[in-house]
């Protein structure tokens, strides 16, 4: 059988991989925006001043942050305006080693006549700029799927695999299951709080536990500090893009699948997917590629292009122009916190940037469904010139600047769509077609944050961590991009709805592989998830499709 799988993302590579697996011959069809050479150079200036043990300078900071002779638009009043709410940004301005080929396009091939959504046409997806967290949904966060925990748990397992995930076996377990292979529960980030916070955690976790949380070290699609080629070296640029490769992409694992599968696997950069067609023989794709309109026929078609794309190809194939479906999102709010204890060193300086820790609440502490918090030690990311700056002044400015802000933890609170925005999409005719999003916030949202925030301050001491409630505010990105929802898997769907095994309604040879057929959205992240139903989907297309 001959499969079309649209989009390159991480649903897309774990689909391709399993219909391989499989025996089916699959064509990638792909937008596919890579990085330029000049951003494939500054990836290997990093990497020489890191063997040089050199650390990141102002020159470097500057060029990853605006590109190789770019205009560098972040600055100390900015970074605080935005840790303070007070001004708008927006994802696309955060580079990946210096470029912009995540959302390039974005606009004008995922056009949109409503709304800020994250999205990307790029080699890889979203994939390329996340932050490598993967937590599985638990047993009751399938209420409302015609499928439970007991069918995604193999998938996950291999998703585990293809991920490289680093993830320690510790009291996150409880709440989150361990699918897949387990890892050491070794220190990402020495001697910062946070890394002292989690021996405090464990020695207080029966306390923790009983006030409804559930604390634990982050898991994360990374190869860590000492395994090897391509691991973390701690240089603290995660969030500029790894220049080492440690941080795992989608592209990653197409790589491999290109080299594994050379006859059976052809990836087709630059193809534009517009709609498709059924018939008797097959399904037949429509599309735009180098300039030319280009239509070929598949025995199969798998929709793994994002949750809007994969709903304007749905919608402008079958017709459903203007028909409204949900759009769920997690709903994110940025609180700092202090380490009242367990200090860093004098003079330390966090060499590790991506999520160190996670507190899962359980519902019932401040909603009826459970909230997510992951924690990070401050870095220059968030506010980007403030290292540049204490760089320029004198020594023991530099040491007592670094004491509080080491002191520092930044908390990002993930709300289930359920208490996060409702929100639906529709798509409007056009070339390809518009997709308008309607959002009304829900006055609970701030509540449940409230509740959240009065809840840590009375476990300050088991937990060694101070809300900063004053400073509290919402993402400034609109959609933060964990969305899900548009094509909703239902046990008897209809129009723009998927059913269990995820076919399309009123088609034959149409899946959707992606989070567009998630009909609920639980608080934490939703990529591990994605990949394991992908995998699930692609693995029972041959057993439909006949």
């Amino acid at each position: 059988m001959r499969v079309a799988v649209v989009g390159s993302g991480p649903s897309g590579v774990a689909a391709a991989a399993t219909l391989l697996e499989r025996g089916h011959a699959v064509d990638v069809l792909d937008v596919g925006n890579v990085p330029e050479p000049a951003s494939l150079a500054l990836a290997a200036e990093v990497r020489a001043a890191t063997a040089r043990g050199e650390p990141p300078g102002p020159a470097l900071y500057h060029a990853l942050r605006a590109g190789p002779g770019g205009r560098d638009s972040g600055s100390l009043r900015a970074g605080l305006a935005t840790l303070l709410g007070r001004v708008e940004a927006t994802r696309s301005q955060k580079r990946i080693l210096g470029s912009t080929f995540v959302w390039d396009g974005a606009d004008e091939g995922i056009p949109l006549e409503t709304g800020t959504v994250t999205r990307s046409l790029a080699r890889g997806g979203l994939s390329n700029a996340w932050g490598a967290a993967c937590y599985p949904w638990r047993a009751s966060d399938f209420a409302g799927w015609p499928i439970d925990a007991a069918a995604l748990a193999p998938h996950y397992a291999k998703a585990a695999e293809w991920l490289g995930l680093d993830q320690p076996d510790d009291a996150l377990a409880r709440v989150y299951p361990l699918l897949g292979p387990r890892a050491p529960d070794a220190a990402r980030n020495p001697g910062s709080a946070l890394e002292a916070l989690l021996a405090r955690w464990r020695e207080r976790e029966a306390e923790l536990r009983a006030a409804g949380l559930t604390p634990g070290r982050a898991r994360l699609a990374l190869r860590p500090a000492g395994a090897g080629s391509g691991a973390c070296v701690r240089c603290g640029l995660c969030f500029y893009g790894c220049a080492f490769g440690a941080i795992w992409h989608a592209g990653e694992l197409l790589g491999r699948l290109e080299g594994e599968h050379g006859r059976e696997l052809r990836y087709r950069p630059g193809h534009f997917v517009l709609g498709f067609e059924e018939d008797g023989a097959g399904v037949r794709v429509h599309g735009r590629a180098q300039g030319a309109e280009v239509t070929e026929r598949y025995d199969a078609l798998v929709l793994a292009a994002g949750v809007l794309s994969s709903l304007r190809i749905a919608a402008d194939a079958q017709g459903l122009h203007g028909r409204k479906t949900p759009l769920l999102d997690n709903e994110l709010y940025l609180t700092p916190l202090v380490a009242l204890g367990g200090a860093p060193a004098r003079g330390f300086r966090t060499r590790f940037t991506l999520g160190e820790a996670v507190i899962a609440v359980e519902p019932g502490v401040v909603s009826p469904r459970p909230l997510h918090l992951q924690l990070y030690s401050f870095h220059e990311f968030f506010l980007a010139e403030l290292g540049e700056t204490l760089r320029a002044l004198p020594g023991f400015v530099q040491h007592a600047a670094w004491a509080v802000l080491n002191r520092l933890v930044l908390g990002f609170v993930y709300l289930p769509g359920e208490d996060s925005s409702a929100a639906t999409a529709r798509v409007l005719p056009g070339v390809p077609g518009r997709v308008r999003i309607e959002a009304r916030p829900r006055a609970e949202s701030r509540a449940i944050l409230k509740a959240l925030l009065a809840h840590l301050a009375r476990l300050r001491r088991p937990l060694g961590l101070w809300p900063v409630r004053g400073l509290v505010k919402t993402t400034p990105f609109g959609f933060h991009g964990h969305l899900a929802g548009t094509l909703p898997m239902r046990a008897a769907p209809g129009p723009l709805e998927t059913d269990a095994a995820g076919l399309l309604a009123g088609t034959r040879r149409v899946f959707v592989v992606d989070s567009a057929a998630f009909p609920t959205l639980p608080a934490q992240n939703l990529t591990f998830t994605a990949m394991a139903n992908a995998r699930r989907v692609a693995e029972g297309i041959g057993e439909v499709v006949r």
